[in-house]
């Protein structure tokens, strides 16, 4: 039996498997002869249903085993006919076996505190040092996560990507040890350990520079060196334990040579000489911690540079922005995803669109230089009860367009009443009414929590309308809370 030659099969939805899919099948199968017909329906149908399964794993060499296997006994003369047109109609009904390549999620930089170490101070002289974040999705909360901070010195509040720690220190603190934390709008949490002393004089190992910044380079090149100089101003000798790399990144950062020994002598400097070489696009970070026989010790140098790739990127700072529950027909408070082209050339936009019950505003199109970063801000309105979903989707000449993030959100006309008490910092019930910004018993419009550090324990929040700003005499801007 012989098989006839096949027509061009016909365009398929690939969104619509069931029905065109199945007519696709049909129309091969009455091309087949004789008893093989019901056979090969089957070969296909199977086929086609591994393809809807997972059409991007599915290769030849498993589908053509598992049909010579399938195969029934009294086929066996017919099988190598039966396995060529299977596999023919197959690779063209739905492209298995390899031929379309699995999509490419869009790069994204992971949620990270870019900041790895922080200097030493001195009592009696103003510090003030800001920690960075990497990734995620505005706006941020950050806490003290464990330890203490050195006497005097504090947190300012913040809910951007970056937070200041600041003040003018007191008390000559040893190694005060401590850990930031901070949660974007997403859930996800970065956290990072710190240890600072405050001195009461200057220390004797004096470093020459707090940082050292590689600028961009080009992922899997090294950079031109950068030294860092070590000066012993004391009137002995001083002994260097250890000279480590320490951070996220400490991997790209190299010790290419040095010239401190196990000891300086007095008033004598070394110099320590560090490379880059980015893994990946985006920021990296890291530092040289340095061990020695100084009060100051240990002292620390922060590392920083870019990888970036040739030609046009387009990097998200996260994959997904859940806005959680919202009253129906009322607008969330914006979240914001940002965008940077960690790119030798320039990032060309053609469009920014977000699903229905969605809006955008951004200040990256039409296109974004290399190096530069944009936000795109997004708030969600639904128009009735239900979960709503959909993708942020940027079209552009970059690897991978269009990229998309994804967005979510449920609407609700059954959401908590407002207490008429205001939520400021360590504003508490006793002293924090506001009922003209917190009308009690009206519903909330975006229900959710605050944390109430440094008031309380980090991770306990306190129930509040995201969307309701109020006042509380005295203190600053709050928000209302909700039973």
């Amino acid at each position: 039996m012989a098989l006839r030659p096949a027509p061009a099969a016909p365009a398929i939805d690939r969104q619509n498997w069931s029905s065109e899919g199945s007519r696709a099948v049909s129309s091969r199968v009455t091309q087949i002869e004789g008893s093989m017909k019901n056979y090969l329906a089957l070969i296909f149908g199977g086929f086609l249903e591994l393809c809807t399964c997972d059409p991007e794993t599915l290769s030849m060499p498993q589908a053509a085993t598992a049909a010579w296997q399938a195969l029934p006994k009294q086929f066996q003369r017919f099988r190598a006919a039966a396995i060529v047109a299977g596999l023919s109609a197959i690779a063209l009904l739905c492209q298995c076996g390899g031929s379309q390549p699995p999509a490419q999620q869009p790069p994204v930089q992971q949620l990270a505190i870019a900041t790895a170490t922080l200097p030493n101070g001195v009592t009696g002289t103003f510090y003030t040092q800001t920690i960075q974040v990497t990734g995620g999705v505005s706006p941020f909360v950050w806490a003290l996560s464990s330890g203490t901070l050195p006497h005097n010195l504090s947190l300012v509040a913040s809910t951007t990507n970056a937070v200041t720690i600041s003040r003018t220190p007191d008390t000559g603190q040893q190694s005060v040890a401590f850990t930031l934390q901070v949660t974007d709008s997403d859930s996800h949490v970065a956290t990072q350990s710190y240890n600072v002393s405050i001195l009461l004089l200057s220390d004797s190992l004096v470093l020459s520079s707090a940082s050292l910044d590689f600028g961009s380079e080009v992922v899997g090149s090294q950079s031109a060196a950068l030294t860092e100089t070590l000066t012993n101003t004391a009137a002995s000798a001083l002994a260097i334990v250890s000279v480590s790399i320490t951070g996220n990144n400490a991997a790209e950062f190299n010790q290419t040579s040095t010239t401190c020994g196990a000891s300086l002598a007095a008033g004598a400097n070394c110099t320590i000489n560090m490379t880059f070489v980015p893994a990946q696009a985006g920021q990296r970070s890291a530092g040289i911690t340095l061990n020695d026989d100084t009060v100051g010790s240990p002292q620390s140098v922060s590392l920083s540079g870019v990888g970036v790739t040739t030609g046009p990127n387009a990097t998200f700072s996260a994959f997904s922005m859940p806005f959680g529950t919202q009253l129906v027909d009322s607008t969330s408070p914006p979240q914001s995803v940002a965008l940077s082209n960690y790119g030798t050339t320039t990032l060309n936009i053609a469009s920014i669109t977000v699903p229905a019950n969605f809006t955008e505003t951004d200040n990256c199109v039409p296109s974004l230089a290399p190096g530069a970063a944009c936000s795109i801000s997004v708030t969600f309105m639904p128009t009735e009860s239900g979960d709503v979903s959909g993708a942020l989707s940027m079209a552009d000449d970059a690897a991978g367009s269009p990229q998309t993030v994804s967005v979510s959100g449920t609407g609700s006309t059954n959401t908590p009443p407002l207490t008429g008490y205001c939520f400021a910092t360590c504003g508490g019930p006793s002293n924090g009414k506001d009922l003209a910004e917190c009308p009690v018993g009206e519903p909330a419009e975006s229900p959710g929590s605050e944390s109430n550090w440094p008031c309380g324990p980090p991770g306990n929040g306190v129930p509040v309308d995201r969307a309701r700003a109020c006042h509380v005499s005295g203190r600053s801007v709050g928000h209302c809370e909700i039973q």
